[in-house]
């Protein structure tokens, strides 16, 4: 069973981002204090590797789900990766896999835009740019579409 993440709207104006490939935040980007939770939180996951992205940026991490975990082929961008985060200069932003009626919630509630293949028809609806939180407010719902994603990749969310 499908259940909405229930986001709150996004205070303020939309980050400026890039359109072409690859596809990035390049402005209001969270402090490294709080992207460093993220970040730590992200890869405490049970079941998840953190590895080099295989369609990212040089230094972007990716989450990997481990070869031993159950898992959603869906959900995955390529191999077992189904999320990545962003290095400097775009600190804290995140590609992530999430079920189609997920991915349209982030993107109307402000929390993040399709990616640039979804937007030229090349990937089907659910691959999103998550937007660097800006404080802990923010860490605590970018968690929690971070954590559909995983959920997603594990198979424990299904796409409804």
């Amino acid at each position: 069973m499908h259940t909405s993440l229930n986001l709150p709207e996004r205070v303020g104006p939309k980050p400026e981002t890039t359109h072409g490939l690859p596809h990035a935040q390049v402005t209001q980007h969270g402090p490294d204090d709080i992207v460093d939770q993220m970040r730590d939180w992200a890869f405490s996951l049970p079941g998840v590797d953190e590895a080099h992205s295989l369609v990212s940026v040089p230094g972007a991490r990716a989450m990997v789900m481990h070869d031993g975990a159950a898992c959603n082929h869906d959900a995955f961008m390529i191999g077992r990766e189904f999320a990545h985060i962003h290095p400097k200069p775009d600190n804290g932003s995140m590609h992530v896999q999430l079920p189609k009626a997920d991915a349209l919630e982030v993107v109307k509630k402000g929390w993040g835009e399709h990616h640039t293949l979804v937007d030229l028809g090349r990937r089907p609806v659910g691959l999103v740019m998550v937007y660097s939180p800006r404080d802990e407010v923010e860490l605590a719902i970018i968690k929690s579409i971070l954590g559909r994603s995983y959920e997603y990749g594990t198979g424990k969310e299904t796409a409804a």
